[in-house]
């Protein structure tokens, strides 16, 4: 009965030198849970940080958006694809 790790998508990061990872965990009550995406870049990860927007618009399925956000420059946002 614990959280197993079903799958990892991994993508460029901004400046393609590394990747931004995320992980969906699943359990025996087939519940599967998205992790908060990390970045995998030592330029990328001084630079920017992750950050999410929840959704849940009816009746359809909620999501979440994440965007790398640069952290001197807050309004210069990244969509991620993940």
């Amino acid at each position: 009965m614990s959280w197993e790790t079903i799958s990892t998508k991994k993508i460029k990061c901004p400046c393609g030198k590394g990747f931004i990872e995320q992980e969906t965990k699943g359990d025996d009550w087939n519940r599967y849970e998205n992790e908060t995406p990390v970045i995998l870049c030592e330029d990328c990860s001084k630079k920017y940080k992750i950050e999410s927007k929840y959704f849940c618009p009816k009746p359809k399925h909620d999501y979440t958006i994440y965007y790398c956000v640069n952290k001197e420059n807050e309004e210069e946002k990244i969509q991620l694809e993940l």
